[in-house]
């Protein structure tokens, strides 16, 4: 069973808390409603989130948590902040463009005709074309969902009537962003971690700012949007999504393994990295490592990149002016 997020938003001009806790209600034919029992055992973090006057966040609805058969209706969320009511209404229906399939209301690439492009897209896809762009307003509702840690997805189709169209999809899950993108009848994945700007457009870069991203330019940089379409607000909108990133995180690089499930990080410590694993509803582990308690050889580590069998290979610069490339085995936590 899957989640319904919602966001709730502090209208009022005093800073307040709310936890983790929530209800569910469905609207009978009588115009009613009637709240969900729990299942057994079912219990909430015990953790307190502060709301800052004029801020808001995201949370997720869990179905899986109550005891009901969902089916078509209507449903609402009720949560208690400080005395306050506060409802979210959402329905459900057999066969909406929403489901466990499309959990954000578009179809795989590879189910799309080969024909597909601006004149057969859906009003959901962002299109560009030689007349310019169709529903630029999904890429700031992507950025403003990203920025809440909402899971969602953008589709790019340029169609400029000379080669066939080039459909991309940014996908946002898991704290990081799947790349897919079809062309020729091929489709080409890359996971990366964050999304940054120049002053002028937008990327998806493995870097945590821009001058990081620069680093690794080559090959771990991909716009998001055609170069020169972001708008004003929508470079606005990264740049705070950056600020707030670097300052609250000592990351500056991350890079995923294929599936998304392990990562591995680099901070501003030269010869420090970390590795990471988290699967939704599994649970989540990871730990620091420094190569000074490896050989003491090592100055920095310039490139991270996981390999097919598993293991993480670190390119590291060595204290004779040359260079060493280590294999780190996650399991294990070894090097060779």
């Amino acid at each position: 069973m899957g989640a319904v997020w919602y966001i709730l938003k502090n209208e009022s001009d005093r800073d307040v808390e709310t936890g983790a806790d929530y209800q569910l209600e469905t609207l009978g034919e009588n115009g009613a409603w009637y709240q969900f029992p729990l299942v057994e055992n079912a219990a909430w973090n015990a953790i307190a989130y502060e709301l800052p006057a004029g801020g808001s966040i995201a949370m997720a609805c869990h179905l899986s948590m109550f005891d009901y058969d969902f089916s078509d209706g209507t449903y609402r969320i009720v949560k208690e902040v400080e005395g306050q009511t506060c409802t979210a209404e959402f329905h459900l229906k057999t066969g909406a463009a929403i489901s466990a399939d499309t959990p954000y209301g578009f179809k795989s690439l590879e189910d799309l005709p080969e024909t597909y492009g601006a004149d057969t897209a859906s009003a959901a896809d962002v299109v560009y074309t030689n007349d310019g762009v169709k529903n630029d307003g999904a890429v700031e509702t992507f950025l403003k969902k990203v920025r809440l840690g909402v899971p969602c997805q953008l589709r790019t189709v340029q169609d400029y009537g000379e080669n066939t169209p080039m459909l991309i999809d940014t996908i946002y899950e898991n704290g990081h962003f799947l790349r897919r993108m079809r062309q020729g009848g091929y489709v080409i994945e890359q996971r990366y971690s964050y999304i940054v700007t120049d002053g002028t457009d937008l990327y998806l870069s493995n870097g945590a700012d821009w001058e990081t991203a620069e680093r690794y330019a080559n090959k771990e940089l991909a716009w998001l949007v055609p170069m020169g379409t972001a708008s004003p607000a929508e470079v606005e909108a990264v740049k705070e999504m950056t600020a707030d990133r670097v300052a609250a995180n000592i990351t500056r690089y991350r890079v995923w393994s294929a599936d998304g499930v392990w990562d591995a990080v680099l901070t501003e410590n030269p010869t420090e990295f970390g590795v990471g694993w988290q699967k939704p509803g599994e649970g989540s582990w990871g730990r620091m490592y420094d190569l000074q308690d490896w050989d003491g050889l090592e100055t920095a580590i310039w490139g991270l990149e996981w390999q097919e069998d598993g293991k993480l290979l670190l390119v590291c610069e060595t204290a004779d002016g040359g260079s060493s490339r280590l294999l780190f085995d996650p399991e294990t936590e070894q090097f060779t």
